[in-house]
């Protein structure tokens, strides 16, 4: 049976400091709480994900666990559910008018002369995030645009690997770094900026570096900057959306359930914090074998974006190497000629 309302307030109030795991947000604001029941000691919380077969949902029900058994309930106990897409639509609707869950006042780096700072982003690693901005990087300058590429992987950084640049990054006459130069793509990374093998940077020293070589990197005139986030919900991609100019994001994915999963999250996550999600790149989508077209992996039909996917992209081995000789595919170049106008637009 439910619990009385005097009892469900205490109990939400209680869980009002418990928060997604991914999204970072409370879930009684996100309206995750469903029912709660009370049957002798035993309080049942009835739970409602945002995606079904949410990988981090051990976590949230221990999460709630504790927090009531630590104000007295001695049985605790959290079934789940998923979230339909209507309801999914209502949570953004509201996180888009709650201004309680807008994150406090951090001043902001300004662009200078940089037209559009996009973030590239995937809540999950492993998806080919890296590839798919030295890809949009390439095919935006091949276009006749001004473009840059700051690396926020602090502790993997991979895109002065994938352009096979060396050596280190300059320091010019006005004190900022000059950055190292591929083609006609402006790149700075922290590995281009210490000759250590091993970066171990962590917490307030990471968001510290990222700004660092945003704001003391001598960009020029940019018509786009990629900032190439580190993957997952740690503070890194948080520091860049509130403290870089941040214009808009793109998320990268691949068939793959959790990662689908994931991404879907990630748009969650930006209408909190209120930055547009222009599209959805999924890589590694199919690969082509005689003229046809095979898909990698079955798709999770319960979980749908409502961001519009952008570009498929197909899986390939010597997708490297094309990269540095400026020869990608026609069908690879076709999709992301679509995401640099959908940029632009």
């Amino acid at each position: 049976m439910n619990v009385s309302e005097e009892e469900n307030r205490k109990i939400l109030s209680l869980l009002e400091s418990v928060n997604d795991p991914e999204i970072g947000l409370s879930i009684v604001k996100l309206r995750m709480v469903k029912s709660i029941e009370k049957e002798g000691d035993r309080i049942t919380v009835n739970l409602k994900l945002t995606v079904p077969g949410c990988p981090l949902s051990g976590t949230l029900e221990k999460d709630i666990e504790s927090k009531l058994e630590s104000a007295g309930y001695k049985e605790v106990e959290v079934k789940f559910s998923y979230m339909t897409k209507e309801e999914l639509e209502e949570v953004k609707q509201q996180l888009k008018k709650e201004k309680k869950i807008t994150p406090p006042p951090i001043e902001k780096y300004e662009k200078r002369g940089i037209k559009s700072v996009v973030a590239v982003y995937s809540a999950k690693g492993g998806v080919g995030k890296s590839t798919v901005v030295s890809m949009l990087a390439l095919t935006a300058k091949n276009k006749g645009y001004k473009v840059g590429i700051l690396d926020c992987d602090i502790s993997g950084p991979s895109i002065r690997s994938i352009f096979r640049l060396n050596g280190l990054a300059e320091v010019g006459e006005n004190k900022k770094f000059i950055p190292m130069d591929s083609g006609g793509i402006k790149i700075i990374g922290a590995d281009m900026l210490t000759d250590a093998q091993v970066l171990i940077w962590r917490g307030p020293l990471v968001s510290s570096a990222i700004k660092q070589m945003y704001s003391d990197t001598d960009w020029g005139e940019l018509d786009i900057l990629f900032l190439d986030l580190p993957p997952g919900t740690s503070d890194a991609p948080l520091t860049v959306f509130q403290s870089l100019p941040v214009d808009k994001i793109i998320i990268v994915t691949t068939p793959n359930s959790l990662a689908q999963i994931t991404s879907r999250k990630t748009e969650l996550m930006a209408d909190a914090l209120k930055v547009p999600v222009i599209g959805i790149i999924e890589n590694m989508d199919y690969i082509e074998h005689g003229g046809e077209r095979i898909s990698l992996e079955k798709r999770n039909k319960n979980v749908s974006f409502s961001s519009e996917v952008l570009s498929k992209l197909p899986y390939n081995l010597d997708i490297e190497d094309k990269i540095v000789e400026n020869k990608l595919d026609e069908n690879i170049l076709k999709g992301l000629e679509r995401v640099i106008d959908a940029i632009l637009r």
